[in-house]
C-alpha cells in the first residue's frame, strides 16, 4: 500500500510533533500517541507488533522511514479488515452468528429496514436479489457476494 504525498506530509508533521526529544525516532509510547491522534486505537500488543515488523535496527524505536512502513501496514490492514468486520457485524446484528454461520430471516430484515430504520427501499426486491437459493433466509455468503458485486 503506497501512501500519497499528502499522507506522507501529514505523517511527517505527526512524527515531528511526537518526537518530543528531537532524536529522529519515536518509541512505542510515542507511536501510540501518533496513531491515536490519527484516529486509531491500537492495543499495546499491536503497537509492539507494529514496531517489531519494521524496526530493522532492533532499537525498540522507529525512525521516519520505518514509521511510514507502520502507517502503510495500518492502512492496508484497515482497508482489508473493515469491510469484512463490518459485514460480520451487520450479519450478527440481523440474526446471523459471528462465525458467519446461521442466517438472517426475510421477516427480520424487512422489520429492520422498514420499521426500525424507516427506509422506503423495496426491501422485498433487494432480498430476492440477495437470497441466491430462494430460501427466504440470507446467509453470510449471500450478503458478502451481493456487497462485492455492487461495491
Amino acid at each position: 500500500m503506497v501512501l500519497s504525498q499528502e499522507e506522507i506530509d501529514g505523517c511527517n508533521e505527526a512524527f515531528k510533533a511526537f518526537d518530543t526529544d528531537g532524536s529522529g525516532s519515536i518509541d512505542v509510547w510515542e507511536l501510540r500517541q501518533v496513531l491515536e491522534a490519527m484516529g486509531q486505537k491500537p492495543t499495546e500488543e499491536e503497537l509492539f507488533q507494529m514496531i517489531s515488523e519494521v524496526d530493522e535496527k532492533m532499537s525498540g524505536s522507529i525512525d521516519f522511514a520505518e514509521f511510514l512502513k507502520v502507517i502503510e501496514h495500518q492502512k492496508e490492514r484497515a482497508e482489508n479488515f473493515d469491510d469484512e468486520s463490518d459485514m460480520i457485524d451487520a450479519f450478527v446484528a440481523c440474526g446471523g452468528l459471528p462465525d458467519k454461520s446461521g442466517h438472517v430471516k426475510r421477516e427480520t430484515l424487512v422489520k429492520i429496514i422498514k420499521y426500525d430504520f424507516g427506509l422506503t427501499i423495496d426491501i422485498e426486491e433487494l432480498i430476492n436479489k440477495i437470497d441466491s437459493d430462494g430460501s427466504g433466509e440470507i446467509e453470510f455468503d449471500d450478503l458478502n457476494n451481493y456487497y462485492h458485486n455492487i461495491a
